[in-house]
């Protein structure tokens, strides 16, 4: 299939340009010299989010143009096996440069249509949120779901950096580490329900006399990696943690803590994200306002004994099904579905609000972590079915006497 190769060919030139969430600059200007080549008028914001358009678009494509880097990422070296597209020991950025990919092809192939690339979403949304752009056309399908089902709600979230009173007492031993290391990894939202082992939370199980503690890679993923300066049996004297504050963070979070059996999705979770002597850093989602609020409450309580900052809160976006969605459950065949994820839709949602979302992506394993991989087949699905969505505008047309 051409169209497969292309994106392909776009997708590893993607990832020759370094891209990482917060040094975006050399990305996006590669974006907006590629869509001013093939003739579209482009407007960049104060927050870099990219907008690339014609007049009378009647379907925006969106996608974000940041990655979370992992391992040896921003150095990406493409691996291809059994059907799947890898990194060697790196994210892939297939989060979502796939996403990216499949729009600029349809660039390329001039489309009468709006191309919204935001930056930053990897941490916090951060260029939805500052949207300057307004877009004209009143449907918008997000590019950034990964398992091909059409996506119509997904989780909001927030952080909880918490810091303890610093408290140690004094040991007599020798220090040496105990360091749990190469865990699988994965995304703090989508992963949370699969049993993936948390470092932090191995490492606490086993430590005793702790002089540091230190542990997990990124506020949005599962952490791969955690260390203790442990005491052992010796003379020297060695101020270590007490029994308190290891038993406390023996007592914070981690995993799922509601399940919604209607979308077969997590409807509340929290990540033991990050850990730094005295300071530890939970990621937690809902798939709504009012369950956000609860976990909240119960990371209060559960951290009553120290101080806790809540960072980076952004919305849910409420499932509803609409002429939109349906058509796509139609054009695809797949199912209408929340994630237990956050999607830049919950923002675009309160921006544009008569527009209607929905999002739809290939299959991606493993996002945020080195085992980030991305099915091929999958990807040539979702152009064949895009292609079949905008071969036929007179079902927008419909919709948009309405």
């Amino acid at each position: 299939m051409k169209a497969l190769k292309e994106v392909l060919r776009i997708f590893e030139k993607l990832t020759k340009i370094p891209h990482c969430s917060g040094k975006t600059e050399e990305m996006r200007d590669f974006i907006i010299d590629y869509a001013k080549n093939f003739g579209y008028e482009v407007k960049v914001d104060k927050a870099g989010n990219i907008l690339a358009a014609v007049d009378n678009p009647k379907l925006c494509l969106q996608s974000h143009y940041d990655m979370v880097c992992v391992g040896r990422a921003p150095d990406i070296e493409i691996m291809e096996k059994d059907g799947w597209l890898m990194a060697k020991d790196s994210s892939l950025g297939a989060d979502n440069g796939i996403g990216v990919a499949i729009m600029l092809y349809f660039i390329s192939q001039k489309k009468a249509l709006e191309f919204l690339f935001t930056n930053d979403e990897e941490i916090g949304l951060i260029g939805a949120f500052n949207l300057e752009h307004k877009i004209k056309s009143k449907y918008l399908l997000n590019l950034d779901s990964e398992d091909e089902n059409i996506y119509i709600g997904c989780a909001g979230g927030v952080d909880a950096k918490i810091i303890y009173p610093e408290v140690k007492k004094k040991v007599y031993g020798t220090k040496g580490e105990i360091i749990i290391d190469k865990l699988p990894g994965g995304h703090s939202g989508v992963d949370i329900d699969k049993n993936i082992p948390n470092a932090i939370i191995e490492l606490l199980k086993r430590v005793k006399n702790s002089a540091y503690l230190k542990g997990g890679e990124r506020r949005n993923s599962i952490p791969v990696r955690a260390l203790s300066e442990e005491v052992f049996d010796g003379n020297e004297e060695i101020e270590v943690y007490d029994e308190k504050y290891i038993h406390f963070l023996r007592g914070l979070p981690h995993g799922v803590l509601e399940y919604d059996f209607k979308y077969k999705v997590p409807s509340k979770s929290v990540n033991f994200a990050l850990l730094d002597g005295f300071e530890a850093v939970l990621s937690a989602r809902a798939n709504s306002a009012e369950k956000l609020k609860e976990v909240k409450e119960y990371i209060l309580a559960k951290a009553k004994d120290a101080e806790v900052e809540f960072e980076g809160e952004y919305p849910a976006w409420e499932p509803k099904e609409n002429e939109f969605s349906r058509m796509l459950k139609e054009i695809t065949g797949s199912e209408l579905k929340v994630i237990h994820a956050g999607l830049e839709c919950a923002v675009l949602k309160d921006k544009f609000p008569d527009v209607k979302m929905a999002s739809y992506g290939p299959i991606i394993e493993n996002p945020h972590s080195v085992r980030e991989r991305v099915k091929i087949d999958s990807i040539k699905r979702v152009i064949e079915n895009l292609k079949k969505l905008l071969k036929d505008e007179k079902w927008l047309e419909n919709f948009s006497k309405e």
